[in-house]
């Protein structure tokens, strides 16, 4: 999630997914509290908090990013691997579009708020 607004909506994302979110005034309290909430109900669902790079468009912050899931979640490590990368707060523009496809993504879609791209691997 590269919406810095994300904020309460990350209770419901992250009950269900690893997720991957910028760090924010407002997405820090909502980060914090899921994190309390994991350690009290012993939940082992990763919640990785990144920070915002000077200079770097979304469009580049989402190609480090699947460098990232791709380590964590990736063939190499995970059977079967992730298959789908949703992103909000970033722009699927053609750029973009090309770089998910160099990186194995067989497919993107334009969604509210951002784009999914997704992977065929087995």
């Amino acid at each position: 999630m590269l919406d810095p607004d994300y904020g309460p909506r990350l209770f419901a994302l992250a009950a269900r997914h690893p997720v991957w979110i910028i760090d924010s005034a407002t997405n820090r309290p909502a980060i914090e509290a899921v994190w309390t909430q994991r350690r009290q109900e012993r939940v082992e669902r990763e919640l990785n908090v990144v920070r915002a790079i000077d200079g770097l468009s979304p469009a580049e912050h989402v190609v480090a990013l699947l460098r990232s899931v791709d380590a964590a979640h990736g063939p190499a490590v995970q059977d079967p691997p992730f298959r789908l990368l949703r992103v909000e707060g970033a722009t699927l523009d053609d750029s973009l579009n090309a770089a998910l496809l160099a990186r194995g993504a067989s497919s993107t879609e334009r969604i509210d708020g951002g784009f999914s791209a997704h992977f065929d691997r087995g």
